[in-house]
């Protein structure tokens, strides 16, 4: 297992989270959820192919280990 915060460096195809992220993210060149939380909300949601739903999905995921702060804007 894991450390919550060492979930941020692995690959999101490894993680337990539904195929829809894994290709979403994989489709808007997310490979670990640290480039997501380094590049921050607000720049994500300008990205071509956002979906509310991929980011429902994050912001539940993040949530779940006490990690939301890390997705503030940049």
């Amino acid at each position: 297992m894991y450390d919550d915060i060492n979930l941020i460096y692995l690959p999101i195809s490894g993680l337990e989270v539904s195929e829809y992220f894994k290709e979403k993210s994989k489709q808007m060149g997310f490979y670990t959820i640290k480039e997501i939380t380094d590049l921050g909300w607000g720049k994500v949601l300008k990205m071509e192919n956002f979906c509310y739903d991929w980011f429902n999905e994050l912001v539940r995921l993040l949530k779940s280990k006490g990690l939301l702060d890390l997705l503030e804007t940049k």
